[in-house]
């Protein structure tokens, strides 16, 4: 559970309430941004549970849709449609006793809320292409990555579904929001990763620590844990330093480019253009002006304009220089 570092007031706060609930079939709606750790989280509660001993199904509801969903949630009997060579059990009746966490669950399509509502009221239901009604015992744990509220205000949720999914609600915050625990996240990763794979543990210099804290992690805590492991299968070197880290993670801490106006950018094109015709035809304005197919008026407007001056060579000559203009 290397996720879940309680030193952070709010971690603690999550996981009494997680003690406090693991042991009642109520039904519980994580959520949190991708990568916080919700079907972790859900895990800790089926083992602190008493179905702890039987199974803990987790189901990705976004990318099943319409047959497929039924399907995947409520099995089908042999014959039920083309490719049912065999009775396929759901995953209702997989997680009997146990846990079904629902991951994803406001992907679930609309046209599938209906009877999934109808299921999680009674647990009872008909395989495809069945008659006999199958009863379930399972704890529903469900999770999320977006506000079901919205969801529900614009016709996307069922109202009755998200109240009967969202009675102890668990919100787990960002890393971004808890980067006191980045240090103790860091030295537990890099000791399950040495174990693992059975190679030594690298120290961590303090500018690597502190460049992760300076870090966002729109991925959270995964993307944490997948950066460490990157870098400690590609680097075998005793300490970890700021060289080690991939150069597509530290562009995030390059100073952004100056962005300028479209007004600055045609300034820029221009004077550069005008200088290199001017030079290259020895500060001849009429023979300039024809190769930049301008007036001479035009180009006379523009050295003014941009305030440019240039020698008898066409060379520029900087604002308050002696030599002679033409």
């Amino acid at each position: 559970m290397q996720e879940f570092i309680l030193e952070a007031d709010v971690m603690r706060s999550i996981m009494k309430v997680v003690h406090q609930v693991a042991k009642y079939d109520v039904t519980v709606l994580i959520t949190g941004e991708s990568g916080t750790g919700k079907e972790l989280l859900a895990k800790i509660i089926h083992l602190q549970s008493p179905r702890s001993e039987n199974p803990f199904v987790p189901v990705n509801c976004g990318i099943l849709s319409g047959l497929m969903f039924e399907d995947k949630l409520f099995g089908h009997e042999k014959g039920a449609f083309t490719g049912a060579i065999r009775r396929e059990k759901g995953c209702f009746e997989i997680a009997d006793k146990g846990t079904l966490f629902l991951d994803e669950v406001s992907e679930i399509p609309l046209e599938n809320q209906t009877d999934f509502l109808r299921v999680l009221e009674d647990f009872r239901f008909v395989r495809i292409g069945g008659n006999q009604l199958i009863e379930s015992d399972v704890r529903i744990i469900s999770a999320t990555n977006k506000n079901l509220k919205d969801r529900v205000k614009h016709g996307l949720f069922r109202e009755d579904l998200f109240y009967r999914l969202h009675v102890v609600p668990l919100y787990i915050p960002p890393l971004r929001e808890r980067k006191a625990v980045i240090p103790k996240m860091v030295d537990r990763f890099l000791n399950q990763l040495a174990a693992n794979y059975k190679m030594p543990r690298p120290s961590v210099k303090p500018e690597v620590i502190d460049t992760f804290c300076r870090y966002d992690w729109p991925g959270n805590v995964r993307e944490l844990k997948n950066l460490l492991e990157r870098v400690f299968i590609l680097n075998h070197d005793e300490v970890i330093d700021l060289e080690h880290l991939p150069s597509d993670f530290l562009w995030h801490f390059r100073a952004p480019s100056r962005t300028m106006a479209l007004e600055e950018v045609r300034r820029e094109g221009e004077t550069k253009a005008i200088l290199d015709v001017l030079y290259r035809v020895a500060g001849d304005k009429e023979q300039a002006a024809k190769i930049l197919r301008i007036s001479p008026r035009t180009l006379r407007y523009k050295l003014s304009r941009y305030d440019i001056k240039v020698n008898r060579r066409g060379e520029l000559v900087s604002k308050g220089h002696p030599e002679e203009h033409l």
